[in-house]
């Protein structure tokens, strides 16, 4: 509904001063909005008592919205006046038959006893009934002329205990002295709970505190157990101090504390596909069986399209004792380089498997700017050191196991000091050999890349591969290249060696130890493929 708004108020609606309120009626507009304006002939002012009035339909909705709440405000201020006055009319029409008679009479009496534990419905229209002593405090009230019915407390919002009751009843303390104990009390069990003390046994030796304190005040009762009953804490009292633990979990647990931290969240508007790819490396926590009988579990080695969501994965499998090493993460990144094409960025933690993505930057750098802008002197973004809730590909591969692998025969959980047993002392058995689990996995993966995530999520209910298919409609293409350049370029199988002799590291893509005159070593063999005891498998 339009209101027309006087010059005052429109300058108090969007904080200006009433002049510049003024001026800009006059020329009917406010920050390149047009306003509906009208003039009226008040009483007084100057020009004849001419004023201005704005239409407050013609204002920005920012301006309506903020009115209607002030609007909205002063009315239930008003509802809730109007429903105290009620209340007190209806107390007095109820208390009518007894307020007739003579205060501390037989007759009132009598009435308020035949009111007294009758169902009726109050103003609100309750089903309520009211006791005699209710009844003769309201009656109480109205003698003293008060309104009648509920009121709030004089001492609302004021503290009126001091340790407690009891306590406070016994001891014969001044104030002074009361409030000097109950602070000693307060940084007491904040200094309990800032050394790691669980909070029943804080609320004990707060309560053995209190009868000390207590006894060096010099107030000790012939009857010791009389003193120990009043010192009994409030469980609120140790509750209300229980975020100082955080102190103890910083010093003690510092990656708890971190995981504690509030977190923002990373956003995929506006990002093209391959703008930022995600890496890492996860173990299956699905047991399967090497040739010489033993169980192991397979790792994964996973790359995470930022912007589509979409996952490329590939599988390794050691049949002796071994870890991830830079040439499986090559294979497995020059695949996903052959069919989704180079990634402009690249996001990986700190571990020596991922060690040549810093040679990475002079082949990202040819196509694209800096993934944080033109300022940033590398593509490749490394993680800091104990913070793994910072990729976004950590909370993927728990869905995962949760949703998918958790479904597969051998699934062991991923807590290896308590496997999950298929019966009391014997754990699952396992899913078989390392063959037979990658076709598996591949549509596991293939699963998730092909499924509709929710309507709140990032990609607002489309699957990742729909995600991509709405990029290419729009444009965007990727930037191609075939397996071999990747791997190539990714690792070449020469080194370049320093003036005195020492291996200063791998050089790709580009030949810079022959631009920089350093001799060059041929007899290194290939880096990139499959090790002797582990096998590939990039799906």
């Amino acid at each position: 509904m339009s209101e027309w708004l006087p010059t005052v108020e429109f300058a108090a609606l969007v904080g200006i001063g009433r002049q510049v309120a003024h001026r800009a009626l006059r020329r009917r507009r406010w920050r390149k909005n047009p306003l509906e304006v009208r003039k009226v002939n008040g009483r007084r002012g100057g020009n004849a008592g001419e004023q201005y009035q704005v239409n407050s339909t013609s204002l920005p909705l920012e301006y309506q919205h903020r009115l209607k709440v002030s609007q909205t405000l002063v009315e239930n201020h008003s509802k809730s006046i109007t429903g105290r006055t009620a209340e007190h009319t209806w107390w007095l029409d109820y208390l009518r038959p007894a307020l007739q008679y003579p205060v501390k009479s037989t007759a009132r009496s009598d009435a308020l006893v035949k009111l007294a534990d009758n169902p009726t419905r109050n103003w609100e229209g309750t089903a309520v009934s009211y006791s005699l002593r209710t009844l003769l405090r309201h009656a109480a009230r109205f003698d003293e002329g008060m309104k009648v019915g509920r009121h709030g407390r004089l001492d609302r919002g004021k503290k009126r205990v001091v340790i407690s009751r009891r306590w406070d009843k016994l001891v014969p303390f001044e104030a002074s002295t009361k409030a000097k104990i109950a602070e000693d009390l307060k940084q007491e069990i904040r200094g309990l709970l800032k050394g790691g003390m669980s909070w029943g046994h804080t609320l004990q030796e707060a309560e053995k505190f209190l009868v000390d304190a207590t006894r060096a005040w010099g107030f000790r009762p012939g009857d010791p157990s009389v003193l120990e009953r009043a010192c009994s804490i409030p469980t609120d009292l140790v509750s209300a101090e229980l975020h100082f633990r955080n102190v103890h979990r910083f010093k003690r647990d510092h990656k708890a504390y971190d995981d504690r931290r509030p977190r923002i969240r990373r956003t995929v508007a506006c990002m093209q596909p391959m703008e930022l790819v995600v890496g890492d490396v996860h173990p299956v926590d699905i047991h399967l069986t090497r040739p010489d009988g033993t169980v192991a579990t397979a790792r994964l080695i996973g790359f995470l399209d930022w912007a589509t969501q979409r996952l490329w994965i590939g599988l390794i499998f050691f049949e002796k004792r071994g870890g991830v090493q830079n040439r499986d993460v090559i294979e497995v990144f020059a695949a996903i380089i052959e069919a989704w094409g180079m990634p402009q960025s690249l996001y990986v933690d700190n571990g020596k498997e991922f060690g040549f993505v810093a040679f990475l930057d002079d082949a990202m750098q040819l196509t694209v700017p800096g993934f944080h802008g033109p300022s940033r002197s590398t593509h490749v973004i490394n993680a800091l050191p104990y913070n793994a809730s910072a990729k976004p590909i950590e909370r993927l591969f728990g869905d995962l196991e949760t949703r998918y692998f958790s479904t597969a025969r051998g699934h062991i959980g991923g807590n290896r000091m308590s496997k999950k047993q298929e019966a009391i002392g014997r754990t699952v058995a396992p899913f078989g050999a390392f063959e037979d689990v990658v076709p598996a996995i591949e549509g596991f993966v293939r699963t998730y890349n092909h499924t509709a995530q929710g309507k709140k999520s990032a990609l607002k209910g489309l699957s990742p591969e729909a995600t991509l298919r709405k990029h290419l409609e729009a444009g965007w293409a990727p930037t191609a290249m075939s397996r071999d350049e990747g791997a190539r370029g990714l690792c070449a199988n020469r080194r370049a060696v320093g003036c005195s002799g020492c291996d200063i590291g791998r050089w790709p893509l580009l030949d810079m130890p022959r631009i920089a005159g350093l001799p060059i070593r041929e007899d290194l063999g290939p880096c990139a493929g499959l090790s002797q005891t582990g096998r590939v498998a990039a799906a």
